[in-house]
C-alpha cells in the first residue's frame, strides 16, 4: 500500500515533465490545440531573414491570411507596389510541413519551426539555396 501512494505523485511529475517537453517543432511549448486551429489566422510578418540577414524592411510579405477552408493570401509591399497572391495550403502528413500551392500552380514547402496560437515561424529553402526565415505574429 505504501508503494501505490508514493507512486501517484511521481507519475503526476513524469506526467507533466513530459507533456510540456514534447513538442513536434523546435521552438516553442506543446499545445492542446490543433495544429490547423493554430495555423488558421491573419498573421503580420514580424521578421524576415534570408541566411540571417534580416530582409523585413523590403515588405516582400507584410502579411498573410490562411483560412479554414485550405485558401491563403500573401500581402506584400514591396518597392511601394502593394501586391497580393491568393493559392492554396495543406499540411503534409505529419503535419511538420506547410505545403502552398499558388495559383500559377507551382508548390512551394515550408518547414514549421514554430507554432502557436499568437505566432509562427517558418523556414524555406529558396530556388538560389538561400534559407528564409518567415516570423509572424496575430494580427
Amino acid at each position: 500500500m505504501r508503494q501505490s501512494y508514493f507512486s501517484y505523485p511521481l507519475l503526476l511529475v513524469l506526467a507533466l515533465i513530459f507533456s510540456t517537453a514534447c513538442s513536434k517543432y523546435e521552438e516553442g511549448p506543446a499545445s492542446i490545440l490543433s495544429k490547423k486551429s493554430r495555423l488558421v489566422n491573419h498573421w503580420k510578418t514580424k521578421q524576415i531573414t534570408a541566411n540571417g540577414f534580416d530582409i523585413t524592411s523590403l515588405n516582400l510579405i507584410t502579411e498573410v491570411i490562411i483560412r479554414d477552408n485550405n485558401s491563403i493570401t500573401v500581402k506584400g509591399n514591396p518597392g511601394g507596389n502593394s501586391t497580393s497572391a491568393d493559392g492554396s495550403w495543406i499540411f503534409n502528413g505529419n503535419k511538420t510541413r506547410v505545403l502552398v500551392t499558388n495559383n500559377d500552380g507551382s508548390l512551394d514547402d515550408y518547414e514549421i519551426v514554430m507554432l502557436q496560437k499568437d505566432e509562427c515561424k517558418f523556414r524555406r529553402i529558396d530556388d538560389n539555396g538561400a534559407t528564409i526565415l518567415y516570423h509572424f505574429v496575430s494580427n
